[in-house]
């Protein structure tokens, strides 16, 4: 996410304090009305009575010729090319100097003219552009001077030093007012982009509001569609947190709305943006972020909401949907709509989860609040999806899980498990290690042996993968991944259960996971090969691994070897999986 200043300076529409934020329009309508009434104005005083050394036709040809570019930029209107609009008042110069040359007066009403060019270009036009149209009206007056002065043009004022005194007074004018026009000008701009801002702003947590949130979507989708590079969404919402606010009171309320403000714009990446969208709901734009990614983002913010409230009088917890373009939906409204739909996806899956928009989705909210056997094939694509995201994670392909679950399935086979039970097993190899989403990645990356703290924090992915397949559907694949580390000797983890105590299904996890850690390559050491994790399997048997379990693997695979089938593609160097 980027920093709070740059997502207002670039989300809000401040305008610039050079006045290019400006329509060419407004400044046509501007400049129309200069040309209008000058026009007018000079056509009056021509009509009227006057000195007798006017140039009458010169002097009305040139306001004639005023009203007529007026009305051209009033047609043109917006369609008006900046150019004329920066060329207008240089053409306001010259015709005001024109009428003094024609009024044969180096010193009369006319004179004013010069400061209305010279008072729009201070407000339409950058402060150089505007400087340099005052140097253009000095310089013109200077010029009408001299060729007063030289008997080029008559002048009833040459000798009398009033077009000194004019002149002076002209510059000074200009320079006057156009310092503090450019100043008023600032205060002003600066004014509305805090305005802006204000509008754009969530006054209780200080994130964007739901208007700045969609025009910071509407910008990174159209970075995106340059870049082709994915956008992803996260949509959260408290969950029963109007409950929260009854049992604890609105001030309470306001407070954890506010640490998760904090929580969320302490831990986003600059170039992310993070919102209060809606009362208790909170969006954020990942930018260059693909499913996966965005899917392990939301969970570990999930649980790093869970653990902030776990101590409170009442825990509240976040449900979060999940969709990137343009894998999911296009348009900006098309991606809110898909990641409001997750979100309610992941309410009626029983809150405090994350789901990644995809078909289910749609099946959930056709089923409503009957389709249980929806909602418990939803929840199982949902931690399904979790499982490749921490895969992409650590290795960049889905290939660890779903290795470990095909040897889990041809061990089941093997023991006589019929082909359901087999394929429930076969899941629950696909999902064991979906609790090192609360390891953080300098454990499960780490080069060298784990330190006893470290190791410690690695040993709790087993409780932390049993909460997350909490829920209908997966209590049986539950209770074997949270026994998937213990051993049959009594010294695995986390409960120290021994031989039977511990369910086969988590025995053959206990296999799979070993033979497919050892025959990988890892960030900490090498794959041993094949022939070595064998010889390993039958060392440790009894002891570490169940032995039964251990003979109708190996059994298994000389079985596929003899028929030349493959279990698992080969470990390619490089790969970093978790331990």
């Amino acid at each position: 996410m980027d920093d709070k200043n740059e997502v207002n300076d670039a989300g809000h529409g401040r305008p610039q304090a050079d006045g290019r934020a400006l329509t060419p329009g407004l400044a046509a309508k501007a400049q129309a009305y200069l040309f209008l009434t000058a026009g007018a104005l000079g056509a009056l005083g021509v009509l009227l009575p006057h000195p007798g050394r006017f140039d009458e036709v010169a002097m009305l040809t040139i306001q004639i010729s005023s009203v007529i570019s007026a009305f051209v930029l009033l047609a043109a209107g917006d369609r008006t090319p900046r150019w004329l609009t920066r060329a207008g008042p240089y053409l306001a110069v010259l015709a005001t100097s024109a009428a003094l040359l024609f009024s044969h007066s180096n010193a009369g009403p006319f004179l004013l003219f010069y400061l209305w060019a010279v008072f729009y270009g201070f407000y339409f036009l950058t402060v150089r552009e505007a400087s340099g149209l005052a140097a253009f009206a000095t310089l013109n007056y200077a010029l009408v001077i001299l060729f007063f002065r030289t008997g080029l043009v008559n002048s009833p004022e040459v000798g009398s030093n009033e077009d000194v005194s004019a002149f002076v007074l002209l510059t000074g004018t200009v320079a006057c007012a156009g310092a503090f026009i450019v100043l008023l000008r600032s205060r002003v701009s600066r004014l509305i982009g805090q305005l802006s801002a204000a509008a754009s702003i969530d006054p209780l947590t200080g994130l964007l509001n739901r208007r700045g949130f969609h025009d910071a979507l509407e910008r990174e989708l159209s970075r995106a569609e340059r870049s082709r590079e994915s956008v992803s969404v996260l949509q959260a919402d408290c969950d029963l947190f109007k409950s929260y606010n009854i049992r604890l009171g609105s001030e309470a309320g306001d407070t954890a709305l506010q640490r998760i403000g904090r929580m969320l714009e302490d831990d986003r990446r600059r170039v992310d943006v993070a919102a209060r969208t809606g009362g208790e709901e909170f969006g954020v734009i990942l930018p260059d972020t693909d499913q996966h990614e965005a899917f392990l983002v939301a969970e570990r913010l999930r649980m790093r909401i869970a653990e902030m409230f776990a101590d409170q009088p009442v825990p509240l917890t976040v449900s979060f949907g999940v969709v990137t373009h343009p894998v999911h939906a296009a348009g900006s409204e098309d991606i809110q709509v898909a990641a409001e739909n997750a979100l309610y996806a992941a309410k009626v899956l029983g809150r405090d989860r994350t789901v990644l928009h995809s078909a289910e989705v749609a099946e959930i909210l056709a089923a409503g609040g009957d389709g249980s056997d929806t909602r418990d094939e939803a929840q199982l694509v949902t931690v399904l999806n979790l499982a490749e995201a921490l895969d992409m994670r650590d290795e960049g392909t889905a290939r660890h899980s779903q290795t470990v679950g095909r040897y889990c399935e041809m061990m089941a086979r093997a023991l006589g498990f019929t082909g359901a039970r087999a394929e429930r097993v076969r899941v629950a190899g696909v999902l064991h290690d979906i609790g090192k989403i609360g390891v953080g990645d300098s454990i499960l990356q780490k080069p060298g042996p784990l330190s006893d703290e470290e190791y410690e924090a690695m040993k709790k992915h087993p409780e932390i993968g049993a909460r997350i397949l909490g829920g209908s559907g997966l209590s049986d694949i539950r209770q074997w991944v949270l026994a998937h580390h213990e051993r049959p000797d009594g010294r695995g983890y986390p409960a120290g259960l021994e031989g039977d105590e511990i369910p086969i299904e988590a025995r053959i996890l206990s296999v799979g996971d070993a033979y497919e850690a050892m025959t990988s390559d890892r960030v900490y050491r090498k794959a041993i090969g094949h022939d070595a994790a064998r010889d390993e399997l039958c060392k440790w048997a009894g002891k570490q691994f169940d032995a039964d379990v251990v003979d109708a693997f190996l059994a298994a695979l000389d079985a596929n070897r003899a028929a030349g089938l493959t279990v698992s593609a080969p470990a390619r160097s490089g790969e970093s999986a978790a331990r």
